[in-house]
């Protein structure tokens, strides 16, 4: 059961090696920070505190402009998994989101069609599995327990739009290259890093960690490219999210359609048939 919730939830999760031929194409997974060698290399950055600290102010509002807003988001998204034991390949995913309200994935494979069907809200998480005739019904809060990686919906949601997640103002370590502009973030349970573009301070690369790393730290990481206009938005249209703990889980998400504020449904008929788990 814990495997068919991390398959799905990782579909939408909480940017790889990849898969080929027709798989999602590849995309770099940079350092933290940006080592930027063929334009000239890290810049030593000589200013005051006081000239940081409204570089880091501005730097914050340039990231704060390209908020991806919406009220209902429609995708279309072909879909590589990858772990330790086995691997999905060619598979095709489509998201219905309502804006701090739902979030809805029906999963395809080939020749079987629909897989999975799940629905979450900010209080539930339901599932069915239609290969193993399983339903799943859980509270939202129980995910992260379930699954031993941070989750909730509205990081969830942040991550699906390709806005950044964990962002805070605690801004420190910033290193700037020609490129690309590196910086840390503090968060009550987590540090998180960033890679921005220097000229747009569009989203690159993010990578959440642990902050207690006297067990088995976790992090996610997640890279973002091949931005698109998209109803006046800048979408970044490819995602690869590495998760590691004990072992590495990839993910690839490739957007081949996507569609902002747009009438939308949600259906979710419950199975009387399926086994409740």
């Amino acid at each position: 059961m814990k495997r068919v919730i991390v398959v799905t939830l990782l579909i939408f999760t909480v940017s790889m090696a990849m898969v080929a031929c027709r798989h999602p194409k590849k995309l770099a997974r940079n350092t933290f920070p940006a080592a930027d060698t063929s334009r000239g290399g890290v810049i030593r950055d000589t200013s005051s505190a006081e000239e940081l600290a409204k570089f880091t102010s501005a730097m914050l509002q340039g990231i704060k402009s390209n908020h991806i807003a919406f009220n209902t988001f429609s995708g279309r998204v072909r879909l590589g998994f990858e772990d330790e034991k086995r691997s999905h390949n060619n598979l095709t995913a489509t998201i219905r989101m309502k804006k701090d309200s739902i979030i809805w994935i029906s999963v395809s494979a080939p020749i079987v069609d629909e897989v999975i069907r799940a629905v979450i809200t900010p209080d539930s998480l339901k599932l069915y599995n239609r290969l193993e005739k399983q339903l799943i019904l859980r509270k939202t809060s129980d995910a992260e327990a379930l699954l031993n990686i941070p989750f909730d919906f509205n990081t969830l949601q942040e991550m699906l739009i390709g806005n950044p997640i964990y962002l805070t103002d605690s801004i420190y370590q910033v290193v700037k290259t020609p490129s690309i502009i590196s910086f840390s973030c503090d968060h009550t349970k987590f540090v998180s890093l960033f890679n921005v573009f220097a000229d747009d301070f569009g989203l690159q690369q993010s990578k959440v960690m642990d902050k207690d790393n006297t067990g088995n730290q976790r992090s996610c990481e997640l890279t973002y490219g091949d931005y698109a206009k998209a109803a006046g938005r800048k979408f970044p249209t490819t995602r690869r999210i590495f998760i590691e703990e004990k072992g590495v889980t990839k993910v690839a998400l490739d957007f081949t359609r996507y569609d902002f504020d747009v009438p939308l449904t949600f259906p979710f008929n419950t199975p009387s048939s399926y086994k409740r788990m």
